[in-house]
């Protein structure tokens, strides 16, 4: 089970970058469409409003970056807040859905809640 909760950190580590990674994208689309809009209005509208998509994707990318780090460190706390975020996944279909049945399999198996009170004590 150990190398499964690795894998899973890491996925989890590699999931969120790719949120940050939409994040920036979001962002730099905003204040590109603003900038060709030709308008103060359209740069102030497109460039908060990118601005805004692009900060609540990263507030969303930023737990799974300190799951994953938690997981792959067996921090005692990680292991709840990726149960909690992969409920929070099986909604993001489709990769976020499968992420998150294999989060809930790993960590909610008895081998895996083994994995961290091994670890605590």
């Amino acid at each position: 089970m150990a190398t499964h909760i690795k894998i899973l950190g890491w996925l989890h580590v590699l999931f969120s970058l790719f949120g940050l990674l939409m994040a920036a994208i979001v962002f730099a689309g905003g204040m590109l469409g603003g900038i060709l809009s030709g308008s103060l209005s359209g740069l102030l509208g497109a460039g908060l409003g990118g601005a805004f998509a692009a900060v609540f994707l990263a507030a969303f990318a930023l737990p799974g970056l300190l799951a994953g780090y938690g997981l792959l460190t067996r921090k005692p706390w990680a292991r709840p807040l990726t149960i909690v975020l992969g409920v929070l996944d099986l909604f993001r279909f489709p990769f976020g859905t499968i992420l998150g049945i294999y989060t809930l399999w790993v960590l909610l198996s008895a081998e895996g809640a083994a994995e961290f009170r091994r670890q605590v004590i």
